[in-house]
């Protein structure tokens, strides 16, 4: 019984796994195709997969940016 469960709990993580990867390649090649287009602004996956794969730190902020109070 604890073997059936396992294998299913690894076949829904690994079907998530798989389908987030998937939502960010096909984020990327749409905002590849929409970089192409002058006319055209971002859409929400290629937002969305910029977010999720920046590289930015803190220091990559502008100085008149400040959190807190």
């Amino acid at each position: 019984m604890f073997l059936v469960l396992a294998s299913i709990i690894a076949v829904f993580l690994a079907g998530a796994v798989s389908g987030i990867f998937a939502m960010l390649v096909l984020g990327i090649h749409a905002e590849e195709r929409r970089a192409m287009r002058v006319d055209v602004g971002p859409s929400r996956s290629g937002a969305a997969s910029r977010r999720v794969l920046s590289t930015r730190t803190r220091s990559d902020f502008p100085d008149g940016v400040k959190a807190g109070r």
